[in-house]
């Protein structure tokens, strides 16, 4: 396929400006037709006339192929070297992007403090069974910043339903101290993964004024430039391009402009260049886009909007982990759950807690580690399995499921049978007994090995089938 003819585009010192363009090209066709409700039509009246409306010189069939599931599965099986190369170059990039989000996941997101590592990977295996494929998008970042109380925009379809704005935290003597020293302890706790997160969560970015002050922090700490994702670039667009500028050379990643009607999409598209505009994602946030599909959450939840489909998972939550609000002196902990009642937003807030200075910060920091993320679970803890979870004994083992979402087999092996697996299992069904009682009750009833008992409850542990200590608190 011609290696030399890819590139890397993550990585500056592989920069072709011909190159670029042409990507950047592609990526403006490509979101032309998922964001503006008539350009589908007129591509496919007058390919070339469509693509010249908007300046574009890209080939007419590298388009077709990205956007005709027929033409592209056509390609796909056939001579691979017969795709235009635009194309070839685009879905490389794309699979760039991917592989970018899956390392984070797997290895830039993960901390080294102990517990919080086990409790991280706990609550992301919980999340495949909970939310099936929509887990694959949720990097599961240990700890986000707000640096606003709120958010002045407003969107209908908020899946965290942000509050109004309320205040911001300004760049001064006081708070600068206190931000530097948060970042640096945060990262001698957890690591570079401290470093994996953003500077908005339930906020708008560019509400605060010293936004860019903080993020010049957050760079010379961790040595990278926190993700963006706005929906006010074109409130000052000029001051979201000097911020691209200043920010891009420094450390390149992908940024997201949340695109909340069809006039701005223009307005975005006649502002900034192509090139601009490549390593920022337009997220189409308008219902008559083609590809708008709000996840059932948040005020996305009244009913009044086009939602996802319940199986795609309802969430937008990407974190197992804290947000420090540095505006209201605040911690919350929190991580992925499907919006339901009783999770409207689809996270589960463990706890929230408030501090008063950087003392108290690591006090509350350190405490909420402690009380909240073990290790492992105790071997007194009363086990309880997730509800929801359907669960069956197979030739082999035993098999856990979540209907329509995700199913999990255990199969038997030498030193540990299928029967031991099946024989633990209808100790769990019942509920409320600790490994030490289950362990207890096999040795005497088949006189089997402690060890292999805890061993295989280890196993269903880590998948996150288990209620969590904080969750049984009550029952």
């Amino acid at each position: 396929m011609g290696e030399q003819a890819i590139r890397i585009l993550m990585d500056p010192s592989q920069d072709d400006a011909a190159y670029i363009r042409q990507v950047a090209e592609v990526k403006r066709a490509v979101e032309l037709w998922s964001m503006d409700p008539g350009f589908a039509r007129r591509f496919r009246e007058d390919p070339a006339a469509a693509l010249a409306e908007h300046g574009l010189s890209v080939d007419v069939l590298s388009v077709q192929i990205l956007t005709s599931t027929e033409l592209a599965t056509q390609y796909n099986a056939g001579d691979r070297e017969k795709i235009p190369l635009a194309a070839r170059r685009y879905h490389a990039f794309i699979r760039e992007k991917r592989a970018d989000r899956d390392r984070m996941a797997r290895e830039e997101c993960v901390p080294v403090h102990p517990a919080f590592r086990a409790w991280r990977s706990r609550q992301l295996n919980r999340c495949w069974v909970e939310l099936g494929a929509r887990n694959e998008s949720l990097i599961h970042v240990p700890l986000t910043f707000e640096l606003n109380i709120g958010c002045s925009v407003g969107c209908p379809f908020c899946g965290v339903a942000a509050p109004q704005l309320e205040k911001v935290a300004r760049y001064d003597d006081e708070t600068c101290a206190l931000w530097r020293g948060i970042l640096e302890y945060t990262k001698e706790t957890i690591g570079s993964a401290a470093g994996s997160g953003t500077c908005y969560y339930a906020t708008e970015p560019f509400d605060n004024p010293d936004y860019e002050k903080f993020t010049e922090d957050f760079f010379e700490v961790f040595g990278i430039v926190p993700q963006v994702t706005t929906a006010a670039a074109m409130r000052r667009p000029e001051r979201t391009r000097a911020y691209l500028e200043k920010m891009m050379p420094k450390y390149r990643r992908i940024h997201r402009f949340s695109v909340l009607s069809l006039d701005i999409l223009r307005r975005i598209c006649d502002y900034f260049t192509l090139e601009e505009l490549l390593f920022v994602e337009l997220l189409p946030q308008f219902p008559e886009a083609p590809f708008c599909r709000f996840a059932n959450a948040g005020r996305a939840r009244s009913g009044k909007i086009r939602t996802a489909p319940e199986s795609e998972g309802s969430t937008i939550c990407c974190l197992s982990g804290f947000v420090v609000n540095l505006a209201g002196h605040s911690i919350r902990l929190l991580t992925p759950c499907g919006a339901s009642p009783e999770y409207p937003t689809g996270e589960q807030i463990i706890a929230r807690e408030t501090f008063t200075d950087l003392a108290d910060f690591r006090r509350v920091f350190e405490g909420m580690i402690s009380r909240y993320m073990a290790e492992e679970l105790p071997k007194t803890q009363p086990l309880f399995l997730r509800p929801g979870l359907s669960f069956e004994a197979t030739e082999d083992g035993i098999a856990f499921s979540r209907p329509g979402i995700i199913r999990l087999k255990f199969c038997g092996q030498d030193d540990l049978p299928a029967q031991l697996y099946q024989d633990v299992l209808r100790k769990l069904r019942t509920g409320g007994k600790s490994a030490m009682d289950i362990a207890g009750e096999l040795l005497e009833e088949s006189d089997e090995s402690p060890a292999h008992v805890f061993y295989l409850l280890k196993k269903f542990e880590t998948a996150g089938l288990f209620l969590e200590p904080y969750e049984c608190e009550g029952k």
